[in-house]
């Protein structure tokens, strides 16, 4: 224990010098690939209606699943403004029926173009929770990488509106797709930056697609309210992993100056970073490393969530608790990244606005662990919506009154 102590703090002096070179060679950290060209788009091609096809090519079916396809698909970023977005689709066996969709967000993988789910074989269906009880009921599975991850050039990380067009317009993409038999009612389901994703797309479905039917949001580890992330969530490796990752999107996405909230020891270290893909929980990133080289400070400046352009951009894509559709919330008890308590303030948010809130604490969950833990619950919620049942809800216990029979 000695030992490694030493190394420790010896790793600390010296990873200013070092640290660059230590994220590149430590495991569980993968450098971005950028060559495949499936996902390349010429700039004529992505003009055209949002969730029309740009092209889909077959993929080997993941167990449960009869056909399945990698997609590139035409979505709008945060203004408006025409993009192209990759992503899969799989489909159980053919029924006599419009089959109803899951679009599902994956959990953070990085921020560079190369570091999309559906760029590597074997992850591409794998990260999707519940994937194979979900084909077993009969849904239709569609998972976006998102903007900028796959196609594009910038993910912008933790970018609501952004990720919520994305999962729409993946469903959209779906029903285009031939054989598939895709009906108009759906429901979306993330893990932590997908259960923000997930908690958007509820938000948006009715505006952004009202030829659409959505019938509920399930989210498990979703960073809800930003400022409090930011603020005072950020203790861990992976939490200063979560906010670099946020600070040098936003800087591109919304043209903000990176040195406002970012310490100028740290940029060369998060340039670096920005290249870097992980398949897994950023808190099994080796990109975590890098905290070393800043000792308790962190990448950020103090305060950094203050500065007022970026405070704008924090109260933006902050999870609006807004009245509709169900929702299913799940929270790890352990969670040193996404505090419990600023989820189960968003939860009492969402009761207060009446909504049907089916809230599942999971004690002594870490951020991944309470998505493993929440998988069955939450597929089986996602059935009893998605097949007309009522939604149940916790809020008479959250919120100490009786609810309306």
């Amino acid at each position: 224990m000695l030992g490694v102590m030493s190394f420790v703090r010896a790793m600390r002096r010296s990873a200013f010098r070092l640290g660059i070179g230590l994220l590149g060679l430590y495991p569980g950290a993968v450098r971005a690939d950028t060559t495949t060209n499936f996902y390349q788009v010429p700039a004529a091609l992505i003009a055209g209606r949002a969730g029309t096809l740009i092209r889909a090519e077959p993929l080997t079916p993941p167990a449960g699943a009869a056909v399945a396809y990698r997609i590139l698909y035409r979505s709008r970023d945060v203004d408006g403004r025409p993009i192209a977005v990759s992503g899969v689709v799989a489909a159980p066996p053919a029924a006599k029926f419009r089959r109803p969709v899951v679009t599902w967000g994956h959990g953070t993988s990085g921020i560079a173009p190369g570091c999309a789910p559906s760029r590597f074989p074997g992850h591409d269906f794998s990260s999707i929770g519940g994937l194979g009880t979900l084909l077993a009921d009969g849904d239709i599975v569609v998972a976006t990488d998102y903007q900028g991850l796959g196609a594009g050039k910038v993910h912008p990380y933790l970018v609501g509106p952004s990720e919520a067009h994305a999962m729409i317009d993946a469903v959209r993409a779906a029903r285009a797709l031939p054989g598939l038999d895709a009906g108009r009612r759906f429901a979306s389901w993330g893990f932590s930056e997908g259960g923000q994703a997930a908690l958007f797309t509820r938000a948006l479905a009715r505006s952004y697609a009202p030829e659409l039917r959505f019938e509920g949001a399930a989210a498990v580890s979703a960073p809800t309210e930003l400022r409090r992330l930011l603020a005072h969530d950020i203790g861990s490796p992976a939490g200063e992993v979560v906010a670099s990752y946020a600070a040098w999107s936003w800087s591109h996405a919304y043209d903000l100056p990176i040195g406002q909230v970012v310490r100028p020891q740290a940029l060369p270290a998060l340039e670096h970073l920005a290249t870097l893909c992980s398949l897994d929980l950023p808190e099994r990133l080796g990109l975590g490393l890098a905290t070393f080289a800043y000792g308790r400070d962190g990448f950020l400046r103090r305060q950094a969530e203050n500065r007022p352009d970026w405070a704008r951009v924090i109260a933006r894509n902050s999870v609006p608790a807004q009245s509709g559709t169900p929702v299913f919330l799940a929270q790890g008890g352990g969670d040193a990244l996404v505090s419990p308590s600023t989820t189960r303030d968003f939860a009492h948010r969402l009761c207060r606005d009446g909504v049907a809130l089916d809230y599942d604490p999971i004690p002594f969950a870490s951020h991944g662990g309470a998505e493993a833990s929440s998988v069955e619950a939450a597929t089986r919620w996602l059935a009893g919506r998605l097949s007309g049942a009522r939604a149940p809800t916790d809020c008479e216990s959250l919120e100490g009154r009786p609810q309306p029979l």
